[in-house]
């Protein structure tokens, strides 16, 4: 039986096949167009060159966004065309409660321990605005666990870091506390999302930002303890910042009715992504 990871690169390359598209043994594409619906817009490109790993490749090698399986291609795929189109529209999509006119990929708020800090999948503002809506995605990655997801000792010993952050603080030091960066939390990331709310609070404020969390859900014990997961997440940060969890199918369920969207752009999605919540219905 295929673990939950592995049906989500199954069935990504079985669309490929139908579709005539080729790919590596890895199910990587041979050309990144192959992997979207349209092709990056300038900006978008910018963007995603800018991040810590490129997802473009560097010439010398395929990027990583060529994957049937990436993260970044689904989020690419779902919101680049609402960049030219409708930002507010997709923003109130996933939940921004007033207007914005701007979006961004490949976002980083600095934190005051300096180095690289996260990078943040999407972003929605506007001109003069001084709240946002940042959104962090995963797709295959929360089925899977091939890296260590830790917060070092300084998150925990820098005098003040938390400040107005008590809930996440506590969080921090329990992760910290735990033996050989292996937390409690195995599905979900919560050390990249506590750096997250660290970076945003020091640039926004507590109250001047939220958090989305938006994932794919496929039904499966994976998905299941991953929901538990986030609910302790909450319980630890809601008292601090606005934290929010939305799965990609609801996301798809709400941009077939609300906003005025080409029946090509939610084809592609609905026959790529989400097969089985058509199915459900």
């Amino acid at each position: 039986m295929l673990a939950t990871w592995e049906s989500i690169q199954e069935e990504q390359q079985s669309w490929a096949r139908q579709r005539g598209i080729k790919f590596d043994d890895d199910g990587y594409v041979l050309s990144l167009d192959d992997n979207l619906f349209s092709s990056l817009l300038p900006e978008t490109r910018r963007e995603l060159e800018s991040g810590k790993v490129s997802e473009l490749g560097d010439g010398n090698g395929r990027g990583k966004m060529q994957a049937l399986h990436s993260s970044s291609a689904l989020l690419v795929n779902v919101f680049q065309y609402w960049r030219s189109r409708d930002v507010d529209g997709i923003a109130r999509a996933c939940g921004a409660s007033h207007g914005k006119t701007e979006m961004r990929f490949e976002r980083t708020h600095p934190t005051p321990l300096g180095g690289i800090p996260p990078h943040l999948d999407v972003e929605f503002h506007s001109a003069g605005d001084t709240s946002l809506i940042a959104i962090e995605s995963k797709f295959t990655e929360l089925y899977h666990r091939r890296t260590k997801r830790e917060i070092r000792d300084r998150y925990v010993t820098h005098r003040g870091l938390w400040a107005d952050l008590p809930g996440c603080e506590r969080l921090a030091r329990r992760i910290c506390e735990e033996q050989k960066g292996k937390t409690s939390f195995a599905h979900l990331d919560a050390p990249q999302l506590l750096k997250h709310i660290l970076g945003l609070a020091t640039e926004y404020r507590p109250s001047g930002f939220e958090l989305l969390y938006l994932w794919y859900d496929l039904p499966s014990p994976e998905a299941s303890k991953h929901r538990q997961e986030l609910r302790e997440f909450k319980e630890y940060v809601s008292v601090d910042v606005p934290f929010r969890d939305m799965t990609y199918q609801e996301l798809f369920d709400v941009l077939k009715i609300s906003l005025n969207a080409d029946r090509d752009y939610l084809s592609y999605l609905g026959e790529r992504y989400f097969l089985h919540a058509s199915e459900n219905q």
